[in-house]
């Protein structure tokens, strides 16, 4: 989810207050030029299409033995989405049809994973939680509530095309792909990893 700058404050023998912000972070390259059908494998490790993302949190830690394990439970405002856009390749398939470049030039995907207030739940630890002052390293796995789960598809026609029949077709054939991807299955949870260094003053 990009990187955050995060301040904290012990409350008593085993709670401590976190608020983290963070900026707006995208990877990846939006443009795809292939006839292949996309993998999910590839669109994990980034290969392909565009990732963005942004997370702020405001957290309240137990740690149960006031060591370095730590209980979390709070609030995200997380935004997570991927989009590609297939142009230059001789042919495109969607709705299992295929279309040339004479009429399509392009196609547009974006999948929209959350954006919004999330309640967040995990664990971790914080080697600085019993510290007087000085540096320490902390680390959080959880799952947060995804919400607003939003799938975009669209294919383009080249210029001339625009009021053809063709093109009609090609329309119809893109809103009935959308209507088979937004009735696939959503993901109602996702999972957040962090890791970080800290200085306690």
């Amino acid at each position: 989810m990009g990187q955050v700058v995060e301040v904290s404050k012990k409350v008593g023998d085993s709670f401590n207050v976190r608020i983290a912000i963070g900026s707006d972070y995208d990877s990846g390259d939006i443009d795809y030029s292939s006839s292949d059908e996309i993998e999910v494998e590839s669109v994990l490790s980034g290969d392909i299409g565009q990732w963005n993302a942004s997370h702020s949190s405001a957290l309240i830690d137990y740690h149960p033995w006031q060591g370095n394990f730590r209980l979390t439970l709070g609030l995200t405002e997380n935004s997570l989405s991927w989009m590609v856009k297939n142009t230059d390749v001789d042919s495109f398939t969607f709705n299992d049809k295929t279309y040339g470049n004479d009429i399509v030039e392009s196609t547009e995907l974006e999948v929209q994973f959350t954006d919004g207030m999330s309640p967040y739940l995990g664990f971790g630890w914080a080697t600085g939680f019993d510290k007087v002052s000085g540096f320490s390293f902390n680390g959080d796995i959880g799952v947060f509530a995804a919400s607003d789960f939003v799938v975009l598809f669209d294919a383009n026609c080249i210029k001339g095309q625009a009021n053809t029949e063709g093109c009609e077709s090609v329309k119809q054939d893109a809103k009935d792909e959308l209507a088979e991807l937004q009735e696939g299955e959503k993901n109602s949870l996702l999972p957040l990893i962090g890791l970080g260094v800290s200085y306690k003053f």
